[in-house]
């Protein structure tokens, strides 16, 4: 870790932060200034320095002209969110999250470098050359470096500078789009054949058809299906005609077939992804596998091309060098109007060669059952080659293979989802049914299912032993340790549960005050361990609530409330891991007692007490060495800051006491705040401690 050099912090991180929006849109490894990637090889002392160091810079900072509101806020959270540096454990957890939030981020920045290229794309057919400075200086600007910009744009086609925009042309309804395929596929159904993959195939037309042909057909169609007795079937053709009118006679039919190109793509780029991932490239057999089903798919032999040199583009590989293969043969029309039935086939210009087709089709078959369908389509694919057609048997298998590979990719993205999320339960589930379905499809990574499922099992197993250790702990240390498995598991239903027991301490001391032309509300801090946010809401005269923001500091200004209007009523409520407290408001009577200056006796010497947990009405806890008498001090409303606290309710116990009541009584109201202050004699004077840390504190959940 390089050293803290002060006006470097300030334009790199405080420059940054405040343009970003404060303290809420940063981490404490940015606001501390402290190295990601170097976190796991920081000791607790270098960390500590460094913490101090720019807790320094903060005070000499608080009223620089340009960042004193920023400054301000970070003093203000030096204490809750420094600390979370200081114990190598609990950093370790925090990087975890905060590397998984910059990677959100760094998804934001994209966006906006995304829509341009995407925009020139569409105007242009790729990115012209001239174009690229520009793109370059946009991604500058969002923090996006050389390396990661060309990464970004590779899968892109570059165009010579000067190349001219492409006339604009109107883009196909997507809902007409899925209501034509969802017609189609009715259709097929109806009539016992597989569905026409498109508009020209419903038509006996091929894809380079002329409008005039086009026209031609639909008029024959609509002849013959006037001739149909009334039922679903003749108003499913009603309806496709309807939309060949509409896409390939009234407008271009380039568009209806650009429109089909894209749902192509989407369709091929799962199983592209998968062969490139086994043989590092796109081999010759595999590309005139995939050529022949995106003309299958109703494309042209160029449409398709593009198609294909697309999806290679975006996967870093070549289109490969095979030869030239002749076109289908276009059968000639007829000199009479075809019948549905009669849609002309391709010619089989190869024959089936027997049955040599039979032994792979087997076998992707059986790969399918394994549920290994890239292993699947393999065989398929070598199955097509030795027919030298698609025949039936073969198309149902690929359609299935087909469909469970996408399937396959969309449960990776759930998978992703989840993992980000922490959800780690949900997502074993989704790997086990991978691991069922789909064992040999990778995920985006490349990362294989069962590398996936064994990284997702050590975090579970690691959540589950710290729940299992919370379950032999008390007091601050149980809350501590299910705050970590939720930390690793956040959808760990057992440590949720064990943690809903305990509940959450509401914050105290809620004001509202004017401040310029916002409302400033205040409140102490909720004593419950772990990562606390805080909820604030206003409260409207008619008693609705609107929301203010949330917080893991202590304040926040509401701008909300006009400047000759009264201060509404605030409730503030405290959160943890999902969940919160009970609402504490501005409006509510307040705690008799503030917090107080302190002076520390010969007690405060003393090591506190610590494991402090209700058995029934007991309060128990393990006393430190050498104390043989303790004061437990109890509020309902608020923790007490002082033993002698005018509104707490206390009680003195010794040792021997204690060992034969097995605890100390303490009233059955809930909630309750209860600490544990230390005690010595001094000539025979009793000396309290001053100070209870949190670990002498407990707070007992109502419910």
């Amino acid at each position: 870790m390089e050293e803290f050099q002060p006006n470097d912090y300030r334009k790199r991180v405080l420059a940054a932060v405040q343009a970003r929006g404060g303290v809420g849109q940063s981490d404490p490894f940015e606001l501390y200034d402290i190295p990601l990637a170097e976190v796991d090889r920081l000791t607790d002392a270098d960390v500590a320095a460094r913490v101090d160091q720019v807790w320094a810079f903060w005070q000499k900072s608080r009223d620089h002209p340009k960042y004193r509101g920023l400054v301000l806020a970070l003093l203000a959270a030096h204490g809750q969110v420094g600390q979370e540096l200081l114990d190598a454990r609990r950093r370790g957890l925090l990087a975890e999250r905060v590397r998984r939030e910059r990677d959100d981020r760094d998804g934001q920045r994209f966006a906006d470098l995304d829509a341009a290229v995407a925009r020139l794309v569409q105007r242009f057919g790729g990115l012209p050359e001239d174009k690229l400075a520009g793109l370059r200086q946009l991604a500058a600007e969002r923090g996006i470096d050389a390396d990661a910009f060309a990464l970004r744009v590779r899968r892109y086609k570059v165009l010579p500078a000067g190349t001219p925009a492409r006339p604009d042309r109107p883009a196909v309804d997507p809902d007409l789009l899925r209501q034509v395929r969802a017609d189609l596929d009715e259709l097929g159904r109806l009539s016992g054949e597989t569905p026409p993959t498109s508009l020209l195939t419903l038509l006996g037309l091929p894809p380079d058809a002329e409008r005039d042909e086009i026209r031609q057909a639909r008029d024959e169609f609509a002849a013959r299906n006037r001739e149909r007795r009334p039922d679903r079937r003749r108003a499913l053709v009603d309806d496709l005609l309807a939309a060949v009118t509409a896409l390939l006679v009234d407008a271009d039919p380039a568009l209806y077939l650009d429109a089909l190109a894209a749902d192509v793509t989407a369709r091929l780029r799962p199983a592209v992804a998968a062969a490139v991932l086994v043989e590092d490239a796109l081999t010759p057999r595999h590309y005139t596998a995939f050529l022949a089903e995106a003309e299958e798919h109703g494309l042209d032999r160029g449409r398709a091309e593009a198609v294909l040199a697309e999806l290679a583009r975006e996967h870093g590989v070549d289109v490969p060098d095979v030869p030239a293969r002749a076109r289908p043969t276009r059968l000639a029309r007829p000199s009479q109007p075809l019948r549905p039935a009669q849609r002309p086939q391709q010619s089989r210009t190869a024959p089936s060669r027997a049955t040599q087709w039979l032994e792979p089709l087997a076998r992707a078959r059986a790969a399918l059952r394994a549920g290994r369908p890239v292993e699947a389509h393999e065989q398929v694919a070598e199955a097509r080659e030795r027919a030298g057609e698609l025949l039936p048997a073969i198309r149902a298998v690929a359609d299935e293979v087909e469909q469970v590979i996408r399937e396959a990719g969309s449960r990776w993205r759930q998978v992703e989802a989840a993992v980000s999320g922490r959800n780690l339960r949900t997502a074993a589930r989704l790997l086990d049914e991978l691991a069922r379905d789909a064992a040999d499809v990778p995920g985006r990574d490349g990362r294989s299912v069962a590398e996936e499922i064994a990284t997702v099992r050590e975090q579970l197993v690691r959540a589950d032993e710290m729940v299992a250790a919370a379950g032999r702990s008390h007091g601050a240390q149980r809350e501590s340790l299910l705050l970590e498995a939720l930390e690793i598991v956040a959808d760990h239903q057992a440590a949720r549960d064990a943690l809903a027991v305990t509940g959450v301490a509401p914050p105290t001391r809620v004001r509202a005050r004017r401040a310029g032309r916002a409302v400033v509300v205040t409140w102490q801090p909720s004593p419950s361990a772990g990562t606390i946010r805080y909820r604030v809401l206003r409260i409207g005269p008619d008693g609705a609530s609107r929301a203010v923001g949330v917080t893991q500091v202590t304040s926040i200004e509401d701008g909300g409330v006009g400047p000759d209007a009264p201060i509404p009523a605030y409730e503030v409520l405290a959160g943890r891991s999902g969940l919160w407290s009970a609402p504490a408001r501005s409006d509510a009577a307040q705690p008799a007692s503030d917090p107080v200056s302190v002076v520390l006796t010969a007690a405060d010497r003393l090591a506190p007490a610590a494991g402090l947990h209700l058995a029934g009405d007991l309060l128990r806890w393990t006393w430190p060495p050498g104390c043989t008498e303790m004061m437990v001090v109890w509020r309902a409303d608020a923790p007490a800051h002082t033993a002698d606290d005018p509104a707490a309710h206390r009680r003195k116990v010794t040792n021997a006491r204690y060992d034969v009541d097995g605890g100390v009584p303490v009233p059955a109201e809930r909630p309750l705040h209860l600490a544990v202050f230390g005690c010595v004699r001094d000539g025979g004077r009793l000396l309290v401690a001053s100070v209870c840390p949190p670990s002498a504190r407990l707070w007992a959940a109502g419910g």
